[in-house]
């Protein structure tokens, strides 16, 4: 809560209540959240209080139960605060109020409901003519912009805001602004002007004791180290606030731990990295804090990356994407689409490393992977796949052989025919493949194309003798480009075949495949004469730096 308001609130109270108020903002300012709160219920039972006081307790316990982890806490006393402020007919109150359930809906994900909520504080706040509620309603726009990656709007709101607490020589509020400027400027690799914010906000709360802000702009800092390398620097910034961490909020908690996490990843020293990385995961599901869980598990999934760990990377990434998905559901729309960018492109390099690892075995299936997830790309936009699925297609046409793993060099290698043991090994593939994933809760139909590709239109095919429509679609796709790299690539035990041999061989064999999708595969390579030559994939990232990937700067808004 910011200085001019408490002040109001102390005029003609008793000094009994004057020094609870003051007990309780000094214990704010030093984070102890939980002796704030007991400040402030006594507050608001306290027959010495007057009216607005308890209206402005009510609010302060809420944001007071918000900072220790306790969501359900924080609504309930809010929207009493609300309800209160209404019955009174305060609309300072009423702004401060819906303010405050804002941030509470903000730190939930539902950008949309907080910033509505954040909108209807201005406008009840500027009917008013309240200078100090419209620069906090600014500020914690301006954090709702910034986090769908709106910089420009975040930059411009921010400012508003700074100019705002600047007028009312409100300097303490004014260093809250510019720790948020600073991670604007970061995010817009403007990495001066955001060194000199935070220095500027640094300043301005040492000589504020404001010993909670203190923290916020000491983790940004650390963030920036990171960001441009500087990892020693970073360790010497995080190791006096890892002493501080039994006194902090679950989710500053967790940011602390996670950037000792990167730092030790990016270092070499993986045991350490995965020791904090999991403490941070820990304080993201204490504090109900879903973006911090997501940006945690993509941390380890890069630590695994680098530890060419693939299963487990695949899992956390999973788990990533996921809470990604859900925040996106939520309308987290910028930065959930830059981040589910980074995340695809993590899974699709894991799967072409994957299928590589299967082709190395095997000298005659050389970029088959590749070819059939073209092939059977190809043949899934035709059916009118949309692109989001058509995505997790691909991923699963990639990894559709992962399964050969199990199968011995020789015998994926043998030029003449397999002996019916050998050939029991081989069919067991798609089912060792799906065992690979099987911790995996892949979206789409990765795991029907892993299991079912070797599927047959008449139901002789196996492992599951599915016949017509009970095979997958996906599944479907995938035989028909399957089988047909398969003939028009070299093998051991014969040579490659033309286009037309190829078409003539697959249309012979009636009770394979699924007759419209063979028929529009072919149709289709009929008329492209360069059928052959599948494009070069796009250049991945993964070899650049990856110790900002999935890292959210902790941005505060203002109650």
């Amino acid at each position: 809560m910011s200085l001019r308001s408490t002040s109001r609130t102390e005029e003609g109270e008793p000094l009994e209540i004057r020094a609870l108020i003051k007990e309780a903002k000094l214990a704010e300012r030093e984070g102890r959240w939980s002796e704030a709160s007991v400040r402030y219920e006594a507050l608001i039972r306290n027959p010495l209080a007057n009216d607005h006081t308890r209206l402005s307790a009510l609010r302060w316990l809420g944001r007071a139960y918000l900072e220790q982890g306790n969501r359900g806490a924080a609504i309930d006393v809010l929207e009493a605060a609300v309800a209160a402020a209404t019955q009174a007919g305060s609309q300072s109150a009423i702004a401060q109020a819906l303010n405050v359930v804002a941030i509470v809906h903000q730190t939930g994900g539902d950008l949309d409901r907080a910033e509505s909520m954040y909108s209807e504080a201005r406008l009840t706040a500027a009917s008013i003519r309240d200078a100090e509620a419209l620069a906090m309603i600014d500020q914690n726009l301006g954090t709702v912009a910034s986090i769908r990656g709106d910089m420009p709007r975040a930059l411009e709101a921010f400012h508003l805001s700074l100019d705002g607490y600047r007028a009312l020589g409100m300097r303490d509020q004014a260093a809250q602004v510019l720790n948020n400027i600073g991670l604007a400027y970061t995010d817009l690799g403007e990495l001066e002007r955001a060194e000199a914010a935070y220095t500027e906000a640094e300043h301005a709360f040492g000589e504020e004791h404001d010993h909670p802000n203190q923290l916020n702009v000491a983790l940004n800092q650390v963030q920036l180290c990171i960001a441009t390398g500087r990892f020693d620097e970073a360790m010497d910034r995080v190791e006096p606030l890892l002493a501080l961490t039994g006194e902090i909020a679950p989710s500053w908690r967790g940011e602390v731990f996670r950037h000792v996490g990167v730092i030790a990843r990016e270092r070499g020293d993986y045991v350490k990295a995965a020791e904090y990385l999991g403490r941070a995961c820990e304080c993201a599901d204490e504090g109900e804090d879903l973006l911090l869980k997501a940006d945690v598990t993509e941390q380890l999934a890069e630590l695994y990356w680098t530890q060419k760990r693939h299963r487990e990377m695949l899992a956390n990434l999973n788990q990533s994407h996921a809470l990604y998905s859900r925040l996106k559901a939520q309308h987290r729309v910028a930065q959930v689409e830059r981040r589910n960018a980074a995340l695809e492109a993590r899974f699709l390099e894991m799967a072409h490393q994957w299928g590589d690892s299967i082709e190395s075995k095997d000298h005659y299936t050389q970029g088959h992977c590749q070819r059939v997830a073209f092939f059977a790309c190809v043949l899934a936009d035709s059916a009118g796949m949309d692109s989001r699925s058509l995505f997790w297609f691909r991923l699963g046409a990639l990894l559709h052989d992962i399964g050969k793993i199990i199968v011995p060099t020789e015998v994926l290698n043998k030029a003449g025919g397999l002996t019916d043991e050998e050939w029991a090994i081989m069919k067991r593939h798609p089912e060792a493949g799906l065992e690979l994933v099987s911790d995996i809760d892949f979206p789409g139909d990765v795991r029907a194309i892993i299991r079912n590709h070797h599927e047959r239109w008449d139901g002789n095919g196996y492992p599951d003798r599915l016949a017509g429509e009970e095979i997958p679609f996906a599944a479907r796709i995938l035989c028909v480009a399957d089988v047909y790299d398969a003939l028009t690539t070299a093998r051991a035990y014969r040579d490659c075949l033309s286009h037309t041999r190829a078409a003539e061989e697959m249309r012979a064999q009636k009770g394979q495949f699924d007759p419209h999708l063979l028929e529009t595969f072919l149709d289709w390579a009929d008329a492209n004469a360069t059928v052959h030559s599948i494009p070069h994939r796009a250049a991945s990232n993964s070899n650049g730096s990856t110790a900002t990937l999935g890292s959210t700067p902790f941005m505060r808004s203002t109650a």
